[in-house]
């Protein structure tokens, strides 16, 4: 696939994530466990920002990121307008550290000292995984939101 594309859909899928923040009734929604659920939405967008940071922004845009996933479960690093400032700072990051890879370059091994979750990993194969991975999360805080907000009409 052309390297646009995933520009494209990353782009796309994270001013989602800023649409969802930015819907819900009030900050501290974004922080509610949902009975059956282990994370808030603001876990789980916590978690998405460390995550292509460390996978797309560190290895292709050099961006020297350093992750404390267990925070970004266990912590409430941001308030909302800080998530939108940080899913904004990481469109630019996805966007410049996706351009430098040529689009000859997607069969080449992606490191697995990186990330290490298939035998024949690829960049294009992490860069797909990502973006699953991307979506899965953001349907979680859409139905998140979704509920919270529901449930102040009842």
């Amino acid at each position: 696939m052309n390297i646009n594309y995933y520009i494209i859909l990353y782009t796309r899928d994270l001013n989602r994530l800023i649409d969802e923040l930015k819907s819900y009734p009030d900050e501290e929604a974004i922080w509610e466990v949902l009975p059956g659920t282990t994370n808030a939405a603001g876990n789980l967008v916590q978690h998405l920002i460390g995550n292509l940071k460390t996978y797309i922004g560190n290895p292709f845009g050099n961006i020297g990121y350093v992750r404390d996933r267990d925070a970004e479960f266990a912590a409430r690093l941001f308030t909302r307008d800080e998530f939108i400032d940080q899913l904004e700072e990481l469109i630019g990051i996805v966007s410049l550290s996706l351009s430098k890879i040529p689009n000859e370059a997607m069969d080449a091994i992606y490191p697995r000292e990186i990330l290490s979750i298939h035998p024949d990993q690829t960049i294009e194969y992490v860069l797909v995984h990502l973006a699953a991975h991307l979506s899965y999360h953001l349907g979680q805080v859409n139905y998140q939101r979704r509920f919270v907000v529901q449930r102040q009409w009842i």
